[in-house]
Formats: structure tokens, C-alpha cells, sequence
């Protein structure tokens, strides 16, 4: 009796160990790289498509239509200055202003009969002349800035105003540094053989070169020497 009690408890500890190991082989018979592939399949990102843009693979950078100036818009236009609008032979750099007032030039009468005036600019004597409605500055051209030259002009017309074109008004400072500054560009643009250059030396501010440029200047000049020839 004992005897065949051990022999069905070790038939059923056989079946028992049998049954254990087919588990086990159900299980190992799925590799370790094919579970490894379908974790990292299952727990991946999903796919992002070449229409897709995020910031690690497209950086743009735009600027709102509104910021954009406005080309009809004349307000967003910038404000020409004079000096913008002169003629491309007056463009010139300036060296800086030496004058904060007339005054600063020290004008005054050599001789008293009110003709012969000499100022001081920079250190320098320039002697001018004055006829009626005719101011002659000589060695005009070595004075270069046009602040200088207008607040020099307004001394000279403080002590002589001398007429407009119209010959009814009165030519204004700023008019006559104008043609000065015609006078200094002809003088650095002009060849030295040419015969005009040494008359631009010097600055004559008359009724008759009022709001005149450098090419009618010296398309007068140049004319009347020819009617003169013939």
C-alpha cells in the first residue's frame, strides 16, 4: 500500500514538473530581439510628416506685414533737406562752423567812406568791397562752410543791403551764401587753364547772379565773353 502511494506521488510530481517546463517554452520561444522591437515600436513617438514644421528643424523669422513702411504713405517717406535738394556740384563736406553770431567777423570800415571793409574769419583778414547794390568779398573761396557764410552775409547786408533781382526787394542771407556756394564749387571744379576759375576766386553778391546756379552762372559768363569777342 505504502509502495504504490509513492509511486502515484511520483507520477504526479512528473506531471506536475512536465506541465512547468512546457510553460517555460511557450515563453522563451519568443526572442529577445523581436520583444525588444515591438516595446521600442509600441512606446515610440508618433511620425512626423515632411509637412510638419517644428522648431528643431525649421527656424523662420517674420516680420508683421504692419511694421513694413508703407510705400503711398507719404508720411512714412523721410523729409529731404535742403542740402539734399542742391545740385549734385554743390554736394560738399563742410568743415565745422567757426561763427555763432555776425558779430564774430569784427566788420568794419578801413577808411570811413564806407567802400573798403575788412572782416577776420579764422584768423584770417578778408578784405571786402562795397558799390551800390554790389558786395565783393576777395579769396571768397577759402571760407567753405555755409552757416559762416550766410551769418558773414547777413553782417554785410546789416551794413549795406543791396537789392534782389526784381530790384524792389532785398536779397536775403541765405540767397547770397547760395551763390557763394556756387562760386567755391565752380573754383574746385574748374581746370586751372580755364580763364573763369580766377574770377571764382572771389564772390561778387549783385541783383544780377540771384538764385542762380553754377551752370547759368557760367553759362552767362561764358556768353558774354563770347559777344564780347565778336
Amino acid at each position: 500500500m505504502v509502495k504504490h502511494t509513492k509511486q502515484l506521488f511520483a507520477v504526479l510530481l512528473m506531471i506536475s514538473m512536465l506541465a512547468a517546463c512546457s510553460e517555460r517554452e511557450d515563453v522563451t520561444d519568443i526572442s529577445p530581439k523581436e520583444s525588444l522591437a515591438e516595446s521600442v515600436s509600441s512606446s515610440s513617438a508618433p511620425e512626423i510628416s515632411a509637412d510638419e514644421k517644428t522648431p528643431t528643424q525649421i527656424t523662420e523669422t517674420s516680420v508683421p506685414e504692419s511694421s513694413l513702411p508703407d510705400e503711398d504713405d507719404p508720411s512714412e517717406a523721410s523729409d529731404d533737406s535742403e542740402d539734399d535738394k542742391e545740385d549734385f556740384f554743390t554736394q560738399r563736406d563742410e568743415p565745422p562752423a567757426l561763427l555763432s553770431s555776425p558779430g564774430d567777423i569784427g566788420l568794419y570800415d578801413v577808411d570811413g567812406n564806407g567802400t573798403n571793409y575788412v572782416f577776420t574769419y579764422d584768423g584770417v583778414d578778408f578784405s571786402v568791397v562795397y558799390t551800390p547794390d554790389h558786395w565783393k568779398i576777395t579769396d571768397s573761396y577759402l571760407i567753405d562752410n555755409k552757416q559762416d557764410m550766410e551769418l558773414i552775409c547777413q553782417a554785410l547786408s546789416d551794413e549795406h543791403p543791396i537789392h534782389g533781382s526784381d530790384m524792389e526787394s532785398y536779397r536775403t542771407p541765405e540767397d547770397m551764401a547760395y551763390e557763394w556756394v556756387q562760386h567755391n564749387t565752380a573754383y574746385k571744379i574748374l581746370d586751372d587753364e580755364n580763364p573763369w576759375k580766377q574770377n571764382a576766386r572771389d564772390v561778387d553778391l549783385d541783383p544780377y547772379d540771384q538764385g542762380k546756379s553754377i551752370y547759368e552762372i557760367y553759362k552767362d559768363r561764358t556768353s558774354d565773353q563770347s559777344q564780347q569777342i565778336q
